[in-house]
């Protein structure tokens, strides 16, 4: 047998070897759903908040009620529930077993560390008396004091000031001329930083998400006597190959990437469980979408939403205080 015909034959083992591979990923995944929809050794309660979860819904910015939130202790829950249906079964498999890595991030020194910026610039909340605004659209404003943005700045503010972590905020406008393509335009804001920051280990895009005009008002945590936002985190598969729903992305080489999901979810699923510790209630099950959402701009990226329309600014902004202390139990012990 010649040097050619070896080639080959390795070439078609390593063939059959990816394809085994994948059809034992998509028959574990298949196996996985019905028995957790279906096996009656599973508790009634599970099974139910599972079967919920699975059904089409709420997305981002979709503007439906928040789903039950899942438990501590209800890993599972966690892992799948809340996974859109155009994410494949072989995903699925490698999002669970990605969970129960417990990657930190280099959080220490002087240099930035953190980046928070803002895809949706302009999401603003419940107008108050004390946090009233000139909107620019529905529960939108320019005014960088009552929008997401002064929701960001605390965050920076709170790390710096209470962890000593380097954070910058970037509050560069990205909604304007279409949102649509709004992420296209963060990507290049956040790849900007990245190259002039090459210390930057962790990237936020904070936004707001969206309900129904009323009916939500009372959709608040309350901890240590402050009135706290829900929040969720938004996880991007990349595998649409769009930035997201409605952005398909400017197709230039960075963005052509693909996101280092596994990474992304399970640091999306750490400070979940972190948050829940603090209140059952505070945190939303993580999203997991067919999106990029910039999340391959770097290796760890999350993508969190900070209350919805229904909650105050005061609310959203009571909530980086504890997500900020969750961000800085990231850091990598040396």
């Amino acid at each position: 047998m010649d040097e050619s015909e070896r080639r080959k034959k390795r070439e078609r083992a390593r063939e059959l070897k990816r394809l085994g591979e994948r059809a034992s990923a998509l028959l574990a995944a298949v196996l996985i759903m019905l028995a957790l929809l279906f096996t009656a050794s599973f508790p009634q309660e599970i099974r139910e908040l599972m079967a919920d979860g699975m059904r089409p819904g709420e997305t981002v910015g979709s503007g439906l009620a928040p789903r039950p939130t899942a438990s501590v202790d209800d890993p599972l829950f966690i892992r799948l529930a809340d996974v859109d249906e155009d994410v494949s079964p072989e995903i699925i498999v490698r999002l669970m077993e990605a969970a129960s890595h417990e990657s930190g991030v280099e959080l220490k020194g002087d240099e930035p560390r953190v980046l928070v910026y803002h895809t949706h610039d302009t999401e603003a909340y419940r107008p108050t008396e004390d946090s009233s605004y000139e909107p620019s659209g529905l529960y939108r404003t320019e005014d960088d004091g009552k929008n997401v943005i002064a929701v960001g700045e605390e965050l920076c503010r709170i790390l710096r000031e209470d962890y000593g972590i380097s954070a910058i905020h970037a509050t560069e406008r990205h909604e304007k001329p279409l949102i649509t393509t709004a992420y296209s335009r963060s990507f290049q804001t956040a790849l900007k930083y990245k190259k002039l920051y090459p210390s930057l280990e962790l990237f936020i895009d904070l936004h707001r998400d969206g309900v129904a005009e009323t009916g939500y008002e009372d959709d608040f945590v309350t901890v240590d006597g402050l009135e706290c936002a829900r929040m969720m985190f938004v996880v991007g598969t990349g595998s649409s190959g769009k930035s997201s729903e409605k952005d398909p992305g400017s197709g230039s080489k960075e963005e052509e990437a693909m996101p280092d999901f596994e990474t992304n979810y399970a640091l999306a699923v750490r400070l979940t469980k972190e948050l829940l510790s603090v209140d059952p209630r505070f945190m939303r099950n993580v999203r997991v979408k067919s999106g990029k959402y910039n999340q391959q701009v770097a290796e760890k990226c999350l993508l969190v939403e900070v209350g919805h329309n229904g909650n105050t600014l005061g609310q959203a902004k009571n909530s980086m205080r504890f997500l900020a202390e969750a961000i800085s139990k990231l850091a990598i012990s040396n």
